[in-house]
């Protein structure tokens, strides 16, 4: 008879699948180059600096500023060729209205109106696309010479009774400034009064010649009494 402590007995093993059998081991085909046999170990450098990630950073930022600073410099020369094109154009332009002008007159009476209107108004268009840039031109003509004697180039000069003081008489290429700064002083010919007619100076004067008294004494006297002086001396 068996006493309640004794422990339950034993439940069987509960059945599992049966396990999938182990692959074989893949043979490396006859032709590969290379096999893991080929590679051998060496030893590292004695001496391996590795970069920290904050040195790494400075570099790629150190070659970021390198590339901008390349960039803005070819920006800056695209930009200063771009206005040395526009400050041609607007002395082209200027040197335009002034023929224009010039020939309103000759033009309306050849019966060409019309076309002098039409090139006004593409001279108009070709300076508000200038001032869109900031160039801009002025034409000295006619102002005094202290005006303008900082932004203008002196080529000649015209002496006549019709110019009371110095004054620009012909503008030759006008004054092209950017943003109100002088970029190209122009060049002009300057009209001023005839000089003062020279005056000759006054002759030297010179001291008025006594003329010699004629002597009483004839030749002889003269003579003899020059002996009779030069005898006493003795």
């Amino acid at each position: 008879m068996s006493s309640s402590a004794d422990p339950p007995p034993a439940e069987p093993p509960a059945e599992t699948p049966d396990a999938p059998p182990a692959a074989p081991p893949v043979e490396p085909p006859a032709d590969t180059p290379y096999d893991w046999d080929a590679f051998a170990e060496r030893p590292a450098p004695p001496e391996l600096e590795i970069d920290s990630p904050a040195r790494e950073v400075r570099a790629v930022l150190r070659r970021y500023q390198a590339d901008l600073s390349a960039e803005r410099g070819r920006a800056r020369d695209a930009t200063g060729d771009a206005l040395a094109v526009a400050v041609d154009q607007g002395a082209l332009v200027a040197r335009l209205e002034s023929a224009l002008e010039r020939h309103r007159e000759a033009l309306r009476a050849a019966g060409l109106g019309r076309v002098h209107l039409e090139l006004r108004v593409l001279k108009d268009q070709m300076v508000e696309a200038l001032r869109g840039g900031g160039v801009t031109f002025e034409d000295p003509a006619g102002r005094p010479l202290a005006e303008v004697a900082d932004r203008v180039e002196v080529i000649g000069w015209r002496h006549a009774a019709g110019y009371p003081a110095e004054v620009v008489a012909e503008t030759h290429d006008a004054v092209v400034l950017h943003r109100g700064t002088v970029v190209r002083p122009g060049q002009v010919t300057m009209g001023a009064p005839p000089p003062p007619a020279a005056v000759p100076a006054p002759a030297e004067e010179q001291p008025e010649q006594t003329p010699a008294q004629p002597s009483d004494q004839s030749p002889d006297e003269t003579a003899g009494g020059s002996t009779e002086h030069a005898g006493q001396e003795q």
